[in-house]
């Protein structure tokens, strides 16, 4: 049973990437006890990565692999992030000074960007550069940093970039009645608080599947956020925080 247990759990682990502690518990059945000892005999394999509140799994650092993998979670829900992107981008006027966070919901607002007159997009997503390299219309800063081959994004001394934004536009893994919301990374979490804080207003994006999902990272509460960007109407609970809240959703 205990190698079972362990076989089934290093495949989600594989899956899931980045898992908490509470998911584990959750899906496996079983103590925090013998949850500990199933994460040290991973972390003896040098199989995980131990985070605060949860593990992350060593993946590949190949640099194809990662590319796939970028690739293979912008075609994920494909076009309800594409739908989204749209109605982010009508959000952005003329030379508005945006931030686009690394999610793939966020990068897909660029091509939407095409209309718009002297707008300034500072990213520290190496896809988003990579796009705007597309639309002469539209001024790119990058935030740069050490890449991180895994995200394909630019890891920021934050300190070192003391940028304010008209508008930013930020992904979420998860969004919670109970953790706010919520990402599996601590530095692009870092960056995301960073960010927010600096911004006049800030918009979360992200479609249907993100809603009632925890990650075991917080970077933001419902309170800092201005609009939700989504592809349907969320669950009435949601509506009633947002709405307490005074959040705007669009959909």
């Amino acid at each position: 049973m205990k190698y079972n247990r362990q076989k089934e759990m290093e495949k989600y682990l594989r899956e899931k990437v980045s898992v908490s502690n509470e998911e584990l518990l959750e899906k496996f059945n079983i103590s925090i006890q013998t949850l500990r000892r199933d994460l040290k005999y991973f972390e003896d394999r040098n199989l995980i990565t131990k985070v605060y509140g949860g593990v992350i799994y060593n993946e590949e650092t190949d640099s194809l692999k990662k590319v796939d993998s970028f690739n293979q979670r912008n075609t994920s829900n494909y076009e309800e992030k594409d739908y989204i992107g749209k109605l982010a981008a009508q959000e952005v006027e003329d030379n508005d000074v945006i931030f686009i966070d690394s999610g793939t919901t966020a990068y897909h607002m660029v091509k939407y960007l095409s209309d718009k007159k002297n707008v300034t997009v500072i990213s520290h997503c190496l896809e988003v550069m990579q796009m705007i390299m597309d639309y002469p219309n539209l001024i790119g800063i990058c935030a740069g940093g050490t890449l991180n081959h895994s995200t394909g994004t630019f890891l920021v001394d934050t300190k070192f970039y003391p940028y304010n934004y008209n508008k930013a536009f930020i992904s979420t893994v998860g969004i919670s009645t109970m953790r706010n919301f919520t990402n599996t990374h601590l530095e692009e979490g870092q960056m995301k608080s960073h960010v927010i804080s600096h911004s006049h207003k800030v918009y979360i994006v992200a479609d249907h599947t993100k809603f009632d999902v925890i990650a075991f990272n917080h970077f933001a509460d419902f309170t800092d956020v201005d609009v939700v960007i989504t592809d349907c109407k969320p669950a009435e609970k949601f509506l009633r925080i947002f709405e307490s809240n005074q959040t705007k959703v669009l959909y």
